[in-house]
């Protein structure tokens, strides 16, 4: 059963580097409606759960692209897929694609309304 999607902001607090100590999100489409989720989205959950159940106890700390970072991410992040498509989502050009035909058939449809008023 699909609950009512959260409405609200995301409160965090900002990196050391930044002016800003607060920031303000708004939240994902899908907070709080696991049914918003795509299928590409739902397989890149599982494969984190599972990537992050699998480095369960790991300790200590890992060097990972020079950085000096904590073994159960280090392990996590060597574990998951990357990358435009990973779990079979759409492409960005597949995506720009998609868009302008939505746009194109949005202008069409506001050249036709202009044409029924007779303006």
């Amino acid at each position: 059963m699909a609950r009512e999607p959260t409405f609200g902001l995301i409160v965090g607090f900002g990196p050391p580097w930044s002016r800003r100590k607060i920031i303000l999100k708004k939240p994902s489409p899908w907070t709080g409606n696991r049914e918003a989720l795509r299928p590409a989205q739902i397989k890149a959950c599982i494969a984190l759960g599972e990537a992050a159940k699998a480095a369960r106890g790991t300790r200590g700390l890992t060097l990972y692209k020079g950085i000096s970072m904590p073994g159960v991410a280090v392990k996590v992040a060597m574990a998951v897929s990357k990358g435009e498509g990973a779990y079979g989502g759409k492409r960005m050009a597949d995506r720009r694609t998609e868009q302008h035909a939505k746009a194109d058939t949005s202008l069409d449809g506001l050249r036709s309304l202009l044409a029924k008023k007779g303006a």
